[in-house]
């Protein structure tokens, strides 16, 4: 009996790269994402300790000039924050489309392992009975010699 081959073994490598290169692409969404997320949090801890300076600073009657200052930043790093928060709900969107896309290849890929173990299990079967067959060719032509003798 020949040996063993899977006739969708191409496909199933093609599948497992596509999934791998799916997943590597995840992975670099899921990090940038990541960063995003870490630059909004610097923006809206920068808010705080603005808005912290503004307080301290307005007991102060010498410091009008850079209070002024720090307040006009206010709504500057509120517009950062607004813009940071986009950016990551775009990231969000973008992680989410790789995320989809992963586990399609991932189906595809374990739909093609699925067969090719089945193609397995039905070539052992078939080489079961080959081995049968010829075992029992074996023990007939013993019984007819022995018969013969």
């Amino acid at each position: 009996m020949k040996a063993f081959r899977f006739r969708l073994q191409t496909k199933l490598e093609i599948c497992t790269r596509q999934e791998q290169i799916a997943w590597e692409e995840m992975q670099s969404r899921l990090k940038e994402r990541e960063l995003l997320l870490e630059e909004l949090l610097y923006r809206e801890r920068r808010l705080l300790a603005v808005e912290e300076e503004i307080r301290q600073d307005s007991c102060k009657a010498q410091e009008y000039q850079a209070l002024l200052l720090k307040r006009e930043f206010v709504p500057v790093i509120v517009m950062q924050i607004e813009q940071a928060e986009q950016n990551l709900s775009q990231a969000e969107a973008r992680v989410e489309e790789a995320r989809v896309l992963l586990l399609e290849r991932k189906r595809e890929t374990s739909t093609l392992e699925k067969l090719k173990e089945r193609a397995w299990q039905e070539y052992l079967w078939e080489l079961q009975q080959e081995e049968q067959k010829i075992i029992d060719e074996i023990a007939i032509n013993n019984h007819f010699r022995r018969d013969l003798a």
